[in-house]
């Protein structure tokens, strides 16, 4: 089904009018109403476009988590690369950096701490080879660095997205490995 511009216009006005609301309250105490307002539109007009906030961004995480997904399967063999191209993505989507944020959804949040898990426990042992990490130790690292990511994430976003995505990628991959010996 193609949506008409209208259509994508008053999604746009919403999604814009959402970003603004999570600047200020958490999703969870913005009521329809308020989005309604914030985005200039009536609550019967909202209705035509979603059952409610939930729906919006569900719709919404749907059509990320696609576009996400495919960043990382095509950057499998390119840590680098994929934390760029993330980075350049929350700068082009800012309902997305906002969902990011602490005002943000949980969701959203967990997809993309995993997504980061999953690519690092492909890469830390590649890049410890020499090294051989027990499982629990690869699971630990993973979470620890994916976690570490994310708040680096939420950090630049607030503090408005001041450095380029290639200097938060190159940033992150200087900090993420160091020189860690093994601990067990």
């Amino acid at each position: 089904m193609i949506e008409s511009n209208k259509r994508k216009k008053t999604k746009a006005i919403i999604e814009k009018a959402m970003v603004e609301l999570l600047h200020k309250e958490s999703f969870d105490h913005i009521t329809t109403v308020e989005l309604a307002r914030a985005a200039g539109i009536s609550r019967s007009s909202f209705y035509t476009h979603y059952k409610d906030k939930y729906d919006m961004i569900e719709r919404y995480q749907q059509g990320l988590f696609h576009q996400l997904e495919h960043i990382f399967e095509n950057n499998q063999e390119d840590i680098a690369v994929a934390i760029t191209e993330v980075f350049q993505f929350l700068t082009q989507e800012p309902l997305l950096a906002a969902l990011l944020t602490e005002n943000g959804t949980r969701e959203i949040q967990n997809f993309l701490r995993h997504k980061l898990q999953i690519m690092l426990s492909e890469s830390l042992q590649e890049r410890f080879s020499k090294k051989v990490y027990s499982q629990i130790e690869k699971e630990y690292s993973t979470v620890y660095l994916s976690n570490a990511f994310f708040g680096v994430c939420q950090m630049w976003i607030s503090r408005g997205k001041k450095e380029n995505p290639e200097q938060m990628a190159h940033l992150l991959l200087k900090m993420d490995y160091g020189d860690r010996k093994s601990v067990v």
